[in-house]
């Protein structure tokens, strides 16, 4: 369960890192802007920081720079940002004049290009406390393209639709069907007769340019993917390979319980003499070699009465349930004050003929 739940958790942040919002804009768009009563050429520049001869490039039925009929719409021309990495747009820099407001500076100002609420969200001034002569933000809103419409179209304008105008004036202007635009702006109500729409446009070459698609190597998106699933990948494989140790320990505990055995000489460090009809249990000292306490270690009926004097009495050190406690050297090693070396053997039944050999 803990697996499957890291796993869905780790997909579920994969996907929601590759589907961020934006991660490049694009060096040109326009900004479709409704000529009004008392606007012309050097008053649209100035607000939009844009050369006279610049937006005149993209504008051929302009005759002159200085008509403009009231009434029509030009193209303005801008760079399409990826802001904050969240959408794509560009902010102007506006110098407020007396009588300014949030609603007037979008409406009138803009021609309608943002709105009332879009102004007001990127400045801290209060809405009714708009200080005069000072600089605040003006964002509009943009678009590169989009190739799961189309590839054929890269250029676009942000148009804001006016009263009296739909879908297919929309379209008949822009020289492109109403049902490519329709696919641009999915879920757009054209009835409405107001908001924005994104709409193919031409270069000063009077063509449409076609989408750029990156070549120059893996999007940031894509490798945000990669990295994530690398480390996705790396947590599981280190949660298998856990289990997968923590499962053969316990196996391997389980087995090892199995195949104790219940004879308390043959616990704790103790090991033992084994022969066909008798176990001659040896508590041996930390410091002997030749006996240890991973396995057993044989001695000679001949090697214990050398080490014992012949089982004299004289190294007797005690008597147990097994036979006599005898304190000998074996093998070069002497016992520390502090441990010695006992070995339990019943002498009398080692001494019989038929077990010398065994023992």
């Amino acid at each position: 369960m803990i697996i499957l739940f890291v796993f869905h958790l780790l997909v579920h942040c994969l996907f929601v890192q590759v589907e961020a919002n934006c991660k490049t804009g694009c060096s040109l768009a326009f900004a479709s802007y409704f000529v009004w009563q008392g606007s012309n050429l050097t008053y649209i520049s100035t607000i939009f920081n844009r050369r006279i001869p610049e937006i005149l490039l993209y504008n051929p039925h302009v005759s002159s720079p200085d008509e403009i009929n009231t009434g029509t719409r030009i193209h303005v021309p801008f760079s399409c940002d990826c802001l904050n990495g969240e959408f794509l747009g560009h902010t102007f820099d506006y110098f407020t004049q007396f009588g300014d407001t949030y609603d007037t500076i979008a409406s009138d100002t803009y021609a309608n290009l943002t709105t009332e609420d879009w102004v007001q969200r990127v400045n801290v001034y209060d809405y009714t406390r708009i200080p005069d002569h000072v600089t605040i933000n003006v964002t509009v809103n943009c678009s590169c393209g989009d190739r799961r419409v189309s590839r054929d179209y890269g250029l676009f304008s942000t148009y804001p639709i006016r009263p009296g105008e739909d879908l297919s004036i929309i379209a008949a202007e822009a020289n492109v069907s109403a049902e490519l635009i329709r696919r641009y702006n999915r879920g757009v109500d054209f009835t409405a007769e107001s908001g924005l729409v994104f709409v193919p446009a031409k270069d000063q070459t009077g063509k449409f340019p076609p989408l750029k698609i990156s070549t120059t190597g893996i999007s940031s998106r894509v490798i945000a993917g990669i990295s994530i699933a690398g480390v996705a990948g790396a947590l599981l494989l280190g949660l298998f390979i856990y289990v997968g140790l923590y499962r053969r320990k316990k196996v391997a505990e389980a087995s090892l319980l199995t195949q104790a055995s219940p004879d308390p000489y043959i616990q704790h460090g103790r090991g033992t003499l084994k022969t066909d009809s008798e176990t001659i249990a040896l508590f041996a000292s930390p410091g002997l070699t030749g006996i240890t306490v991973e396995k057993s270690v044989e001695f000679s009926y001949e090697e214990l009465a050398k080490a014992t004097d012949d089982f004299s009495i004289a190294n007797k050190i005690g008597q147990g349930g097994f036979g006599s406690v005898y304190l000998a050297e074996l093998r070069g090693e002497v016992p520390s004050p502090n441990i010695s070396l006992d070995v339990n053997i019943d002498v009398d039944y080692c001494r019989a003929p038929n077990h010398v050999s065994t023992c």
